[in-house]
């Protein structure tokens, strides 16, 4: 039983490598944790795993989106959960909620050329042989 845990984690960080991987070719360098973890199949300590070494070497920068429980107007983004006001009135519908995980998306942006690289410098090799 326990060589098998290896091997999930590998096979968990290969399909959120790719995953994020896709968002990129599709033109998106911010998606949610929660869809991420979602369309990896993968368990969120599994996703914790993969993306705290990201975030520490500062690949991926990580941000909390404050969503109104009645309407589910964005009401802001913070860096930092104490940044949240204790109590937020929605902007749209004018309703009341106090800070709580909840009302909470955590948003991830890849900042680091770790899952570009490669795509990045093959486009621009391809630009400047093309402009000489």
């Amino acid at each position: 039983m326990g060589t098998n845990l290896p091997n999930q984690i590998k096979c968990s960080h290969s399909s959120l490598k790719k995953k994020i991987e896709r968002f990129l070719s599709e033109g998106r360098n911010k998606f949610y944790l929660r869809e991420m973890v979602e369309e990896a199949h993968v368990s969120m300590r599994d996703a914790e795993d993969f993306l705290i070494p990201l975030l520490e070497e500062n690949k991926i920068e990580g941000s909390l989106e404050v969503r109104c429980p009645n309407c589910g107007a964005d009401q802001g983004t913070f860096k930092m959960y104490h940044e949240i006001p204790p109590e937020i009135e929605c902007e749209i519908c004018g309703h009341n909620f106090p800070r709580s995980d909840e009302y909470l998306n955590i948003v991830l942006e890849v900042k680091g050329e770790f899952f570009r690289a490669q795509k990045i410098s093959t486009s621009t090799h391809q630009k400047k042989t093309h402009q000489t």
